[in-house]
This record gives structure tokens, C-alpha cells and sequence, in this order.
């Protein structure tokens, strides 16, 4: 009964959802078809014989309006009778823009004036005819959301239910669902854990809804002068970024996938008699000779994690190791940061041009000039890190100047990372030199305590430092150190 009951939760919210979807998808199709057919229908005169505008209450509280009208024409000697104002196969009344008070005024203009207007005719059928051949974009914009959003939800449905008729065992729609759009990590789905897929999809619904409402409300907005509805740009930013994500992730598995096929290839290379024997040999001793591991965390036998070169690029050769911390790493944060600010920058203006509250526009116009100056710092930020056997140089360049350090190995009393923020309850980290003068950055932006203490690790067998001197993230106090290894 579990699956049996899971299926029917999924096909409860395809029927609905997938209804709606289904129809909104045909309106869309049937009424751009109906456009394209009419691209070839002739031009005619036609005396306006009615001319109406209805209006009625709509679900919202607000009123809609429906054009109404009639008219007569001659074509090939024969006259013809037609009411169809639009091309659209919807119909009806609404409020989506001022289509209907358009048209309405235009027939009773002419009706009035008795002047003929201008309607179009089809020569293989006379029957058909319209006044308005051309599209209603706000009518198609306004179903957009519908057509993909909901029609998505219930595609989602049916997979779903799919994956649960199919599945063994009682997982129940959560678990068929999660494997539905490649969910990992539990229960629990975040921006940072997810899979590529996830991303697409969280993306694809969300840009879904955002963009059509954001393109529906804009000039509304603008022109009513009600600057703050600006604000309604930020979710079409949202989704922009979350494309970002989606794409950023696509390309991780991507390179991770070919990483490890890489590996595979080199495997039976590594086997060769003598190469294990020289490789165990270089995991266990440092170039002093002493003791150490290889794992993530304190000497465990887990794996050394890769350093992205996303996070820092990383050369080596000839005893000296170079890291540069790039401000390209954040692009994607740089461009939501300056597209946020320019948004709010833009509806402080407006609302200083429209005589609105002053220190309101001022505090919206600084909060936009901020947020435009952080993205910029953030994009030309710069750190170049140089390790050479017993000496430290650090170069950091900055949106308002540059500064630089040259250390020695005595001096560094620790390599610490410090949580400098979390996204997701993900911490990334930056790394410290600890000296006698204060504290050198040596790493920035670095995701998640494993890839922070790789990099301290790369650093100090460079620098030709005791593994020892990498203090722990959450130790209590400076003085607190982790011994990598026995």
C-alpha cells in the first residue's frame, strides 16, 4: 500500500498541475500558429457595425475588460460578416495590459466618425477574418509561467511516480523523487550539495516564473511611478544566478569525471613493481624525513583532497610554489552584487526624481553605490602567494591599493584557517600566517575545512615548516595545534 499510495500522491499532483500546463501550452502554440497563418491574409476595408467594452470583477478583486465588436467587408464581390477582434485562441476577458480598451476604442472611434478600419481577410477562406493579427506578448508572457512551471510540475509528477512503481522497497516519493532529479546528501538538498541536475531543474522553475512576471510588472511599475516595485527585479537576478550555479556545477562534475578517468588510465603505471614501494615512501616522509600521513584530517588514512584550481591556482617547480587567488573566481558573485546594486541605484533615482522620501531615495542610492563598489573590489581583488624553502612572500592587491609581506620560516609561529563566512551553513575559510607582528593571509574563499587545510599543507611542506604548526579551525585558543601523523 506505501507505493501504491506514493504513485497516487505523485499522479494527484500531475493531473492538476499537468492540466494547466497542457492548456497554457496550447494556447501559446495554437496562438502563435493562428499568427503565422495569418502573415498571408489580405488587407480589406470594413465598416464597424458594433462596438463594445465589457467589464466584470475579477478573482483578484480587480476588474477585467473584454472587446467587443462586429463588422462588414466585401471580398471578391461577396459580403462577409465578422466579430473575431484578435488572434489570440484564448478569449475572454482580463486585465493583462490595454489590449481590449485598444481596440474598443479604436472600433467605436470609427463607428462614430463613420470611417472604415482596416481588417484581415483570408483569401482561401473569406469566412476568416480578424482586426488584430498581431501577437498579445503580454498574453504570452503572462502564460509562460503556466505552460513551463506547472507543466514542469507535473511532468516531475508522472517521473516520479514512475521511479516509485519501479523502485523496491517502500523509499516512497521523497527518495523517488530525490532520485528523480539526482538529489545527494540525505534528506536534505542544498544549493552547495546538489547535484548539477537539481540545480537545472530548481533553475529552469524558477527563471520559469521570474521573467515573465518581472517583464508583466516592469512597465506597469514605471509608469505608475511605484519605484519600489522595482524590487520585483531581483528575482529574475536570483535566477540568473542560480543559471550560474547550475552551469558551475555542470562543469565541476564534468572535470571530476574526467579527472578520475585520468586516474583510472594512470592506475596500472603506479602498480608497476617498485612504483608502489617509491610512492608509499613519499606519503610517509616529508622532505625532512619525519613521519607524516596523507589524510584529510589529523593523520587519518583518508585521502588528501584535490585543490580545485577554481579555488587557487597552483604552480610548482624548481623548490618554489606559487598561489594566486584570483578575482575571477568570483565573477558570478561580482556580476548579482553590481546587477543588485545598479537595481537599487535605479529606484533611488526614480524616487528622487518622483519628489518621493528623500533620505528613502538617498539610502536606496548608497545602498546601490555600495554594493556596485563591493562587487568591483570583490572582481579585482587579487593574492599571489610565493613559498620558497624558508621564506614567505605575499602580495594582495585591492580595489583602493597594494600591500605585500616577506616572512621568514622562524617567524611563522601557525598556519591557521579562520571561518570567514558561511553559505548553506558551508564554511569557507581563510588562511593565516600567524607572526610575532600580526597575522599574513595566505588563502582566501577557501571552501570547506578539508580544501583550507590542503592548502596549509601545500604551504608548509614548501616553506619547509613542522606540519605540527597547522592550528585547527575550532581550537579554543591560538596556542591550540594539530600533529599531523603519528
Amino acid at each position: 500500500m506505501g507505493k501504491l499510495g506514493s504513485a497516487l500522491a505523485c499522479l494527484l499532483f500531475a493531473v492538476p498541475f499537468g492540466g494547466v500546463g497542457v492548456f497554457a501550452t496550447w494556447a501559446i502554440g495554437s496562438t502563435v500558429h493562428e499568427a503565422w497563418r495569418a502573415r498571408d491574409w489580405v488587407r480589406v476595408k470594413a465598416t464597424v457595425l458594433e462596438a463594445d467594452l465589457r467589464s466584470s470583477g475579477g478573482s483578484d478583486g480587480g476588474t477585467t475588460y473584454q472587446a467587443l465588436g462586429s463588422y462588414r467587408y466585401d471580398f471578391a464581390g461577396k459580403q462577409f460578416t465578422g466579430s473575431r477582434l484578435g488572434i489570440s485562441q484564448v478569449g475572454g476577458s482580463d486585465n493583462i495590459d490595454d489590449w481590449h480598451h485598444e481596440v474598443s476604442a479604436r472600433l467605436a472611434d470609427a463607428r462614430s466618425a463613420g470611417k472604415p478600419v482596416t481588417v484581415w481577410v483570408n483569401p482561401d477562406n473569406p469566412v476568416e477574418s480578424v482586426l488584430d493579427r498581431e501577437l498579445r506578448w503580454g498574453e504570452i508572457l503572462f502564460l509562460v509561467p503556466f505552460s513551463l512551471a506547472f507543466g514542469g510540475v507535473g511532468v516531475g509528477a508522472l517521473v516520479a511516480m514512475v521511479f516509485v512503481l519501479k523502485g523496491k522497497g517502500e523509499g516512497g516519493a521523497n527518495e523517488a523523487v530525490n532520485r528523480a532529479i539526482g538529489a545527494r546528501g540525505g534528506n536534505t538538498q542544498t544549493v552547495d550539495n546538489a547535484s548539477p541536475r537539481f540545480l537545472w531543474v530548481f533553475a529552469f522553475f524558477w527563471n520559469a516564473m521570474s521573467w515573465p512576471i518581472a517583464f508583466l510588472a516592469v512597465p506597469d511599475i514605471v509608469e505608475s511611478g511605484e519605484w519600489l516595485g522595482l524590487l520585483v527585479l531581483l528575482f529574475p537576478l536570483v535566477g540568473l544566478g542560480l543559471l550560474w550555479a547550475a552551469v558551475s556545477a555542470t562543469w565541476n562534475a564534468f572535470v571530476g569525471r574526467r579527472r578520475g578517468a585520468q586516474a583510472l588510465r594512470r592506475a596500472p603505471a603506479r602498480s608497476a613493481p617498485g612504483a608502489f614501494a617509491a610512492q608509499a615512501a613519499r606519503a610517509m616522509f616529508d622532505p625532512q624525513g619525519k613521519a607524516r600521513a596523507r589524510g584529510g584530517f589529523g593523520g587519518s588514512d583518508e585521502r588528501e583532497p584535490d585543490i580545485p584550481p577554481a579555488v587557487v591556482e597552483i604552480e610548482e617547480g624548481a623548490g618554489v610554489l606559487v598561489l594566486r587567488y584570483s578575482g575571477r573566481r568570483h565573477l558570478g558573485w561580482s556580476i548579482g552584487l553590481f546587477a543588485a546594486g545598479a537595481i537599487l541605484t535605479l529606484i533611488g533615482a526614480g524616487m528622487f526624481a518622483a519628489g518621493d522620501t528623500i533620505l528613502g531615495a538617498l539610502a536606496m542610492i548608497v545602498t546601490g553605490v555600495l554594493l556596485d563598489v563591493g562587487a568591483v573590489a570583490l572582481l579585482v581583488g587579487r593574492l599571489t602567494v610565493t613559498v620558497r624553502p624558508g621564506e614567505l612572500a605575499v602580495e594582495k592587491k585591492g580595489l583602493f591599493g597594494q600591500r605585500s609581506w616577506s616572512v621568514r620560516r622562524e617567524a611563522v609561529g601557525m598556519l591557521k584557517p579562520v571561518v570567514s563566512y558561511s553559505v548553506n551553513d558551508l564554511p569557507y575559510y581563510a588562511l593565516f600566517a600567524e607572526t610575532a607582528d600580526g597575522r599574513v593571509p595566505v588563502g582566501t574563499s577557501l571552501k570547506g575545512e578539508a580544501i583550507a587545510r590542503a592548502v596549509a599543507r601545500r604551504i608548509a611542506r614548501s616553506l619547509g615548516l613542522d606540519p605540527s604548526r597547522i592550528g585547527r579551525p575550532d581550537a579554543p585558543g591560538a596556542g591550540a595545534l594539530e600533529r599531523e601523523g603519528p
